[in-house]
């Protein structure tokens, strides 16, 4: 027999290759500096290889290699360690198959969650002075560097700070929790004659079809009749999206807009009634229809972003609740977030690149202070928000970046003190395309969104935002840029938005007039309105 039958005799006998923990973790055990030699070491994961404090690991040419397939659901956390102190990690690759829905046949599940590096706290002081450096990924389904320090259920709470993170030259590629992005499911299962037989299947496999009913409609009649006796749909007591509903199917009355949301007015065992607001007129069909529809729209277009049983661990790499962070010369893309900031202080994210992101491609989020972020690359290709900067960030600063190919613009939500000065964005509204590949569309109208270029919102009503400067930008706006392409929310205090260069097309910067002291001028290309502007708008 020569030497390549011999290499493929496991896999023509369905031999899976042997676990590789037990070795890795014999050198571990070791502690200061250990040296993970060259070669593929193949991990099963059923449970995470110890690291330990006062560590450096050198793992240049290792291969950490996942298993092929993993159950529904499956929970995977490589390498971990708690209240882990002056530790370096340095080299290695890990390589797995993270759901990617541009394939037809995937080996995991979208909901597997398969972590690389975990460093977590329970104490004061318990971690810090933590480096990585030349870590390489591939395919990973959750964040390839997790460091979290001791918080809380409250978005804003942090116990315990994790203490001088580096994230340094890593190229992560493909890696972070798989999301489907807003409405992606829901739109393949609206219009389905958009996609191919296997992607339909392949969504009433992995959509909320318990929010799903079958329905008839009488020509005449003003009753959807449905079985509601089970989970039954209730009158829609406001606007939010959890109290709509939108209709699925080819054969609907003509005065029913497939995809649009509608809202019930009226409900018994055997129907519901609709209108086109709540506590509106229910609406008389002209003729006779079938199909389906889908209720709650929290669940059925926003909620289901991300797999249903999926696990935690945004973006390649995942950074909550620490102090002092420096992410630098880095290469990164994912099938979801791109990377995860949140709940940090004193961020330095400089001179990255990110090459590719199916939703958030840079997102500093919940309660950051002082960040800064300057002389990135970050390319949304079709993402979500090619920026997003969450809830009450405070002193922020984004200065020498190119911005684009994001989708939905970039999202900036009640900011205080915030610099955005000499900046390039290009064409981030690829989610208002009608391409029903690239865009999205919008379930409160049935047409594609209108996502504005940059816009400013709050996520709690009557609240303020600002300081915020925005000058010196160049906005070079695609052709599904709406005329609106900045706005800004209610309640702005101390807004400077000048010197800003709009090309390609005329733009509209929207201003809510309840914004003060605010100079919105000398911005070529671009005229001033003052008009009212929903709080959230852009959030949906």
């Amino acid at each position: 027999m020569n030497l390549r039958a011999l290499f493929l005799l496991p896999v023509l006998l369905g031999l899976s290759h042997a676990d590789d923990s037990a070795r890795l973790c014999k050198l571990l055990a070791k502690g200061g500096t250990v040296t993970i030699p060259a070669g593929d070491y193949h991990l099963e994961g059923v449970k995470p290889l110890p690291l330990a404090s006062n560590m450096t690991v050198f793992a240049h040419g290792a291969r950490f290699i996942l298993p092929e397939t993993l159950p529904d659901k499956a929970r995977l956390v490589l390498f971990a360690g708690e209240n882990i102190t002056h530790f370096t990690w340095q080299g290695g690759e890990f390589i797995g198959h993270v759901f990617d829905p541009a394939k037809k046949d995937n080996v995991w599940e979208p909901n597997a969650n398969t972590k690389g590096i975990e460093i977590t706290t329970t104490k004061e002081g318990g971690t810090h002075d933590i480096f990585f450096r030349d870590v390489r990924s591939n395919g990973m389904a959750g964040a390839v560097v997790g460091v979290h320090g001791l918080y809380g259920k409250k978005e804003n709470e942090v116990t315990s700070y994790a203490e001088r993170v580096a994230v340094e030259s890593c190229t992560l590629l493909r890696s972070g929790k798989f999301m489907w992005d807003y409405g992606y499911l829901w739109q393949i299962m609206t219009f389905p004659e958009a996609y191919e037989p296997w992607e339909v299947e392949r969504a009433k496999k992995y959509f909320r079809m318990d929010l799903v009913r079958e329905i008839t409609i009488t020509a005449g009649d003003d009753r959807v009749k449905l079985d509601n006796t089970v989970r039954p749909i209730a009158v829609s007591v406001n606007d939010e999206p959890k109290e709509a509903l939108t209709f699925m199917g080819e054969k609907l009355p003509n005065n029913i807009i497939r995809g649009r949301q509608y809202f019930v007015v009226d409900s018994g065992k055997d129907f519901i009634k609709i209108a086109d607001k709540p506590q509106g007129e229910a609406i008389r069909f002209k003729d006779a229809g079938g199909g389906q529809l889908a209720f709650n729209i929290s669940g059925t277009y926003l909620g289901a972003y991300a797999p249903t049983g999926s696990g935690p661990g945004k973006g390649a790499f995942d950074i909550v609740g620490a102090r002092d962070v420096r992410v630098t010369g880095c290469q990164l893309s994912a099938i979801g977030d791109t990377m995860h900031i949140q709940r940090c202080r004193n961020v330095v994210f400089a001179n990255n690149h990110i090459i590719g992101s199916r939703m958030g491609a840079f997102f500093l989020a919940e309660y950051c202070q002082n960040a800064t972020i300057t002389g990135n690359l970050v390319d949304g290709t079709n993402g979500s928000r090619v920026i997003s900067v969450e809830k009450s960030c405070t002193d922020v600063t984004m200065t020498g970046n190119t911005f684009r190919n994001g989708g939905r613009g970039a999202w900036i939500n009640q900011p205080v003190n915030f610099v955005m000065t000499g900046n390039v964005f290009i064409n981030n509204t690829t989610k208002n395309e009608t391409d029903m590949r690239r865009g999205r569309i919008a379930y409160q109208t049935a047409k594609p969104g209108t996502f504005p270029e940059l816009y400013f919102t709050l996520y709690e009503p009557g609240a303020t935002y600002g300081p915020a400067i925005v000058r010196d930008n160049i906005f070079i706006l695609g052709e599904s840029a709406p005329d609106e392409a900045v706005t800004f929310a209610p309640n702005g205090k101390d807004i400077l938005f000048t010197g800003n260069i709009f090309r390609t097309k005329s733009a509209t910067i929207v201003v809510d007039p309840t914004c003060t002291n605010t100079l919105v001028d000398q911005n070529p290309g671009a005229k001033t309105v003052i008009k009212a502007v929903d709080f959230n708008h852009g959030r949906r």
